[in-house]
């Protein structure tokens, strides 16, 4: 049986309205108010709220700075005439969410553009009958992982891109209004007007900056081999916010009141490190706030327990906690579909990762490391096979198994090969083993059958 993927597209909605005669008509036919508003719904009111607030912060901060900074001024198209420094900070601050918009339509495009097909093979697998059962749930799991990732794409990449973008530009801009306005302005009501912000704002400023710039970085990687997803935009602002605070408490705890250079200096440099450092700096700012308190440390679960699956390497374990996969149990039972469909890792390597994880949580680590040790049994897909050969198994192999696996008698080895023998998921495993991937482009206009 064969079963072909669709692509991932942002064009559902034309089809929808292409498939409805009417539709055409009565949008053409909608004008003034109620055809805007009809838009916007259609566009999503959460990407018209982010972005009229990125409007209203980047000309905010453009009217803040046009009277305190700047002699130059621009004339656009002789139309407008703007102060160049203020515009130059202000086209600094729209930056990111103008990148991260222009990143979100590359991925989207590429996904478009892109199409699977898997068939599953109904004959016997090396020797042994895969249960109709099998194959069909392996099917259904891979229709409906298709159709959850195609509407993650579609509906929650833009959203996600538009609040880190928003949080971007937010941060840049306080900093830059820290930084240029006059402290009058910010503390009116204090005698003394402090200057300690200042240094702070630049503190702030250069983590942002740099978190950023990392982060673009890494995920333009990640788009290069198609491994970006909601859940990578997510992450990298979760990153990004983490780092910001962790510049700004740094900068409230360690930056003196002085205006000397090296005040200055140091300003920037912490900055700089502390977006370098990332996370890591976030967990060492936090636990020393926690020890102020008298609070207990976080305590980061570095997810060793991974390292058991053979293959499996550091880039990979970190790829899986992206994935909320920290555990052997959590791999054994996540779906093979979702990892394909949310990652760039290749199919037969998750159903290998897949089939020692499951061998492990059926039996121990300690037991499936001696079954490959000394029996060659990489997986559960092996062990399933050994099972399906009690019938024939010579005496002497049987009492080795059983010493093997320090089973205290030979009833518990039979009431394992039996539970193995008629597994679901090692079927499901299998099915997915011995299915033929192909990718294929899509064409603009072509409807696939």
């Amino acid at each position: 049986m064969g079963l072909t993927v669709g692509a991932f597209s942002g064009d559902t909605a034309r089809v929808q309205a292409s498939a409805d005669p009417k539709a055409p008509q009565d949008e053409e036919s909608a004008g003034g108010w109620r055809g805007a508003v009809r838009r916007m719904e259609a566009f999503g009111w959460a990407r018209v709220l982010a972005f009229l607030a990125w409007v209203v912060l980047v000309v905010a901060t453009y009217a803040s700075l046009d009277p305190v900074i700047g002699k130059g001024s621009l004339s656009l198209l002789g139309l407008v005439t703007l102060k160049t420094v203020p515009l130059l900070l202000a086209v600094l601050v729209a930056l990111p969410n103008v990148t991260l918009f222009i990143i979100a339509r590359m991925i989207l495009f590429r996904f478009s553009r892109r199409s699977f097909s898997l068939q599953f093979r109904g004959e016997e697998d090396e020797g042994r009958p895969l249960p109709a059962a099998a194959l069909r749930q392996a099917e259904w799991l891979w229709n409906y992982e298709r159709s959850r990732a195609q509407t993650r794409y579609e509906a929650g990449l833009l959203p996600q891109v538009a609040v880190f973008g928003l949080l971007s530009s937010a941060t840049l801009s306080f900093c830059v209004l820290g930084i240029h306005l006059p402290p009058e302005q910010l503390f009116p009501n204090i005698a003394n007007t402090p200057t300690w912000h200042i240094w702070v704002a630049w503190t702030v400023l250069a983590t942002a900056t740099t978190s950023f710039l990392l982060t673009m970085g890494r995920i333009l990687v990640r788009i290069a081999g198609d491994d970006a997803t909601t859940r990578t935009f997510a992450n990298a602002a979760r990153s990004y916010g983490l780092c910001v605070v962790s510049g700004g408490l740094l900068a409230c705890l360690t930056v003196s009141t002085t205006e000397a250079p090296e005040t200055a200096q140091m300003s920037i440099a912490m900055g700089i490190a502390v977006g370098l450092l990332g996370d890591r700096a976030f967990l060492a700012v936090s636990n020393r706030a926690a020890a102020m308190l008298g609070a207990e440390p976080e305590v980061v679960d570095p997810g060793n327990e991974l390292r058991s699956i053979e293959g499996l390497g550091a880039d990979d374990q970190q790829r899986l906690q992206e994935e909320s996969i920290s555990s052997v149990h959590g791999l054994a039972f996540v779906p093979v579909p979702r990892l394909f469909f949310n990652s760039s890792l290749n199919l037969q390597r998750i159903c290998d990762w897949q089939d020692q994880a499951l061998l492990q949580v059926y039996i121990g680590a300690s037991r499936a490391r001696a079954l490959r040790e000394f029996f060659q049994i990489r997986g559960a897909v092996d062990a399933q096979r050994l099972a399906g050969l009690q019938a024939t198994m010579s005496a002497e192999l049987w009492q080795q198994l059983v010493a093997c696996m320090s089973f205290p008698s030979e009833a518990h080895l039979r009431q394992l090969f039996t539970r193995l023998t008629s597994d679901g998921r090692i079927d499901e495993l299998r099915a997915y083993r011995g299915a033929t991937l192909r990718m294929d482009t899509v064409i603009p206009g072509v409807r696939r059958v």
